[in-house]
């Protein structure tokens, strides 16, 4: 994370070349392949809850691919906010899960794929 931080004009500078709906997309393979992963061999947790990221400040290239894609929106403390719900693919089993313990896991690796780019992203959750 420190190192994210430390290189990040340099990060943003390498993504200048990179499409917004290309980081997208990388992000949330990035997201299902965490989820994947998690649930190898288990049942679905059934703690439930909300998860999203927040992106900050909600201007930017991407932001902007994803307002006009209806993709997310305004965050209700700042930032752009995007769903659990719209990161993961419809078709994905887990798509319509309830399970906070999968959600954190997407929009976790979610926003460390994005990080990667420059943006500066949190993963948000709670409890329902």
């Amino acid at each position: 994370m420190n190192t994210i931080e430390e290189n990040k004009d340099l990060l943003k500078f390498n993504a200048e070349g990179i499409h917004p709906t290309d980081m997208f997309i990388n992000a949330r393979a990035k997201a299902v392949e965490a989820v994947d992963k998690f649930m190898e061999g288990r049942e679905e947790p059934m703690y439930c809850g909300f998860a999203n990221i927040s992106i900050h400040p909600a201007r930017g290239r991407f932001v902007s691919i994803m307002k006009k894609a209806g993709i997310g929106d305004s965050g209700f403390r700042g930032g752009y906010r995007i769903s659990y719900y719209d990161i993961m693919p419809q078709d994905h089993q887990y798509a319509r899960t309830q399970s906070l313990d999968i959600k954190e896991i997407a929009t976790e690796a979610f926003r460390d794929e994005l990080r990667k780019y420059g943006l500066t992203v949190y993963a948000e959750s709670r409890a329902d």
